[in-house]
């Protein structure tokens, strides 16, 4: 076929016979409705050429697709090169099957049709709608364009009205409506049902959360640990998922990820959906809802983490909790100690006496301006052995051991209301939450990693005989099997760090031994059992304990190494 030359003067082609250099335009999208099999991409091609080569002046330049976008939003990669190429002045005829496949908007469309095109003179064809630019004539030729690109725009607003009644019937009914399941769960139809592998992921992050590790500290442990990222999951799973926010080849874990995890209530068994919408069908950009418009249903599915879980990391996330300057632990009552008076979180500090380093909290208040707050001072050790015996009392009576609770106070020296009574059954516990058996999960991890690092020391070698074979070159060798060897060392680094979190496993629930042997008070049971930690004037320690529903135990104050009313 002759290739056409272009006069700059009339925008028009001539070559031999060829007047018109045609830019055929396909377009197909379920969103609209498009479920006929005539609207089909390939039966579009076929129906359009077919038209076209009936026509001796017409060449056929280029063939353009937008497959999956809407007719509504005319921000279109193939549509938009389209445009470009008319600007450009090397096409001068675009050739569609019917109007709704150049657009279904009344307005952007009749625009194109009627402006855009007649001024850059170029000629349109909707060949099943029988209209042709360059022979329409009279008004009823020019009538029928607006009129059918109102009823597309019609028909496209029906279908639009109808998917949204649609999905909301199915949110209120539990259903989820979701393209892809969240982390830590997976599609069976409309229902989600937890990922083994990921609901064990998700348990361990609202673990390392409750034991004091911040968000980034979470997603640095899970690089380590060479746990894939929630987006890096789904492609391994085979989901075609994409996002525009991913910038490294392999996308890692962030603490906003971890985040994401920690606050969001679907692990609690609650569903949450329709905190967006659309204004109209013809605005894609969605807008954010007010919580009350949510469509929210507990029970829609089984829960990953407790709701008492889920509901201790909240609070926490709301608290200052910052690991000491000697290592990544953080005190066990960081986040929940607080002054008596202003309510002011209490910052730790440390003094030297006779050589020796003794560390004490202080109102974080009264170190900003001390005329609003007195100090309010106490030494840690006093506050984690008033915390620590607390505990144990509390734990005596979750168990029943009403004797041995006696005995407690009686060791303790201290005097509790109703420390006798027995609660009718224990309160939801976070040790209870996570997974049991978390040796032998971390266990299956190991081996997963051992055999991950037997099939990567088989790629090497058959990378060394295709080497020695000759058929890889030894630039090409050198370089592979440093990407082998680095995947082998980070499989083995893993392979070490679960291994030492084997070895650092605590045990599942509190006891009375638990509290009474351990030689530190141990931070995730603190934050099971105490709610808030005060320090008043002439160092008196208010604890006020978790399930005062549940147990009937009066406020425990502890003044001078001594507990009181």
């Amino acid at each position: 076929m002759p290739q056409p030359s272009r006069n700059e003067g009339s925008k028009t082609f001539i070559a031999d016979k060829y007047t018109w250099n045609c830019a055929v335009y396909l377009r197909l999208s379920k969103d609209d409705g498009d479920k006929v099999e005539s609207d089909s991409i390939a039966n579009q091609r076929a129906y359009v050429i077919n038209f076209l080569e009936s026509q001796p002046d017409i060449r056929v330049h280029k063939v353009l697709i937008d497959d999956g976008y809407s007719g509504v939003d005319f921000n279109r990669p193939a549509f938009i090169e389209m445009i470009e190429d008319i600007r450009a002045g090397t096409v001068n005829c675009v050739a569609v099957k019917d109007f709704s496949r150049l657009g279904r908007n009344y307005i952007e469309t009749g625009k194109y049709i009627q402006l855009i095109f007649p001024s850059y003179k170029v000629r349109f064809i909707a060949v099943s709608d029988n209209y042709d630019s360059d022979s329409v004539q009279g008004f009823m030729g020019n009538i029928i364009v607006p009129f059918k690109n109102l009823v597309n725009d019609a028909y496209c607003a029906d279908i639009s009205m109808k998917v949204r009644s649609h999905l909301e019937v199915k949110r209120k009914k539990g259903d989820f409506v979701g393209a892809f399941a969240v982390y830590g769960y997976t599609k069976d139809g409309n229902k989600l049902i937890p990922d083994p592998f990921a609901a064990d992921i998700v348990r361990d992050i609202y673990k390392w959360k409750i034991d004091g590790i911040s968000a980034q500290g979470i997603a640095d442990k899970l690089n380590q640990r060479g746990v894939l990222s929630p987006m890096e999951y789904k492609r391994f799973l085979g989901m075609s998922y994409a996002t525009t926010f991913k910038v490294h080849a392999t996308a890692k874990w962030q603490a906003v990820s971890v985040r994401r995890i920690l606050t969001n209530a679907v692990y609690t068994g609650i569903l949450e959906q329709g905190k967006s919408s659309k204004p109209n069908y013809k605005i894609r950009k969605p807008i954010a809802l007010p919580k009350d418009k949510w469509v929210r249903i507990e029970n829609a599915h089984e829960p990953i983490i407790h709701p008492t879980v889920f509901n201790t990391v909240q609070e926490l996330l709301k608290q200052d909790t910052r690991a000491v300057k000697q290592g990544d632990a953080v005190a066990p009552l960081s986040g929940i100690i607080v002054c008596g008076d202003c309510g002011g979180a209490m910052v730790r500090k440390s003094y030297k006496q006779n050589n020796l380093t003794r560390a004490y909290y202080i109102c974080s208040m009264h170190r900003a301006d001390k005329s609003f707050c007195s100090t309010h001072t106490v030494l840690i050790e006093d506050c984690e052995n008033a915390v620590s015996c607390t505990l144990r009392l509390h734990a005596l009576a979750a168990i029943g051991a009403k004797d041995d609770a006696k005995d407690g106070a009686k060791d303790a020296k201290s005097t509790l209301g109703g420390a006798d009574a027995v609660p009718a059954e224990n309160p939801p516990s976070i040790a209870g939450g996570f997974a049991k058996g978390h040796t032998s999960k971390l266990t299956a991890q190991i081996e997963a990693k051992e055999s991950e690092i037997n099939q990567l020391c088989k790629l090497r070698m058959s990378l060394f005989e295709g080497f020695c074979n000759g058929v890889l070159a030894e630039d090409d060798f050198i370089s592979f099997k440093e990407v082998y060897d680095k995947k082998i060392t980070d499989a083995e680094s893993a392979i070490r760090l679960l291994q030492e979190e084997i070895n650092k496993i605590p045990p599942e629930s509190p006891t009375p031994d638990t509290l009474t042997h351990s030689e530190t008070l141990p931070r995730r049971l603190t934050i099971e059992l105490v709610g808030n930690v005060s320090v008043h004037e002439n160092r008196r320690i208010t604890i006020t304990l978790r399930y005062a529903d549940v147990f009937p135990l009066d406020m425990c104050c502890y003044k001078r190494g001594k507990f009181q009313r």
